[in-house]
This record gives C-alpha cells, structure tokens and sequence, in this order.
C-alpha cells in the first residue's frame, strides 16, 4: 500500500507594505509605529537627513513626515525624496491645516495631507487609499489647486526669492532697481495674496514651490 505523501503548506508570509515615518516628536512616533505595525512594516525617523537616507535603504511603499523636522524644511525634503524613489507616495501629516500649506504639499507631489487634529484612524485609512490607489476625499492635496503661485506678478516672484535669501527691502531695491517703498509695497502684497504672515513663512512658501 502506497502512503501518500503530506502535502507541505505553504507557510511563506505575505510581507506587509513598508512604511517610512518622520517626525520630530518622540511620542508621535511610539504611538503610530505600535498603531501602525499590524498592518505595515514601520521604519521610524526623527530628522530629514535620516529621512532622505531611509528612503534609499529601506525602500518605502508610502512616506509619512511632518512638515517642520531637524535638518531641513519637509518640502524639500520629499523633493529630495521623489528624486531617488519617483514613484513613492508620499502624505504629509501637520498641525498645518491651512490651505497654503496643503498646496505646497500638492507642489511637490505629495499624494495626501492629514492634519495632526484628526483621529489617528484617519491616517491609517489615508495610506491604504494611497497604497490601492484609490479615490481620495476633498481635503486630501490631491483636491486642491496645484499651482498657487500664478497668484503673484513675475515681479513679485522677484521679490518674494530675494526676500527667501535673507535680502532686505534695500538690498531688494538695489538690486531690482526699485524704490525701497516700493519693495515693502511688493512684500506686503505678497503676504496678502498668499495669506502668509511672516518672513518664516514666506520663505519656506518660496522653497516649496520652487521660487527660492
């Protein structure tokens, strides 16, 4: 009599999708890794080079980070990040909530912006939307304009790069050929139609999109 042979199972894990985490708070990092680990195989890191150095070694899936982390502005940071890996999807997740941070998000190439006031289930199903490609809600970047810079004048661009340099509205007025009044007057209508409130701010906008 012939003993069949027990058939073997096949035991091999499914491997979980792998995603990349930064920011720059501790606690925030504990609590969505532990969130996070039954779905996804988390790599944590707390500062933009890491980041950057992270997404050549590990090789995410998806890529969460902060807008504001140790060693560089978040927005350039997924610049740099979508160079080395096109195709990595990337949220962003910030107490911003603002509109003109979310179309800097949009800029770059970010495919989604969760605010940090939301529940953290929120997060979860904002990457397995990303990760399946799927239809994203109104307040994801993906509904927002793309382009917010049309907004300023070719002078204005002028000014708001110089201002992202560090130039004061003399040295912007020596070296565009203007009146200091007149810089101040290209400020404060830059600060207006962008809804930006200081240099901080304008600066880190001339970066994002590219102007900088």
């Amino acid at each position: 009599m012939t003993v069949p042979m027990p058939v073997e199972a096949n035991t091999q894990a499914v491997p979980l999708p792998k995603v990349l985490l930064g920011d720059d708070h501790p606690l925030i990092l504990d609590a969505l890794s532990q969130m996070m680990k039954e779905h996804f195989d988390v790599l944590t890191v707390d500062n933009c080079q890491a980041f950057i150095d992270a997404v050549d070694q590990f090789q995410p899936d998806v890529a969460v980070l902060d807008i504001s982390m140790p060693g560089g502005d978040g927005f350039t940071t997924a610049r740099r990040a979508l160079e080395r890996l096109p195709q990595l999807p990337i949220v962003f997740l910030s107490m911003h909530s603002d509109a003109m941070y979310k179309e800097q998000a949009a800029k770059v190439g970010a495919k989604a912006f969760v605010s940090k006031r939301l529940p953290a289930q929120e997060l979860l199903v904002t990457i397995e939307k990303v990760l399946n490609q799927e239809e994203l809600t109104p307040d994801d970047v993906e509904a927002l304009p793309n382009s917010s810079d049309e907004k300023l004048t070719m002078r204005q661009r002028e000014v708001l790069r110089l201002i992202a340099t560090g130039c004061t509205a003399k040295e912007i007025a020596h070296q565009l050929n203007i009146s200091v009044r007149t810089a101040e007057f290209h400020r404060a209508a830059i600060m207006h139609r962008l809804g930006l409130h200081s240099t901080a701010q304008m600066t880190r906008y001339a970066i994002a999109s590219g102007i900088a």
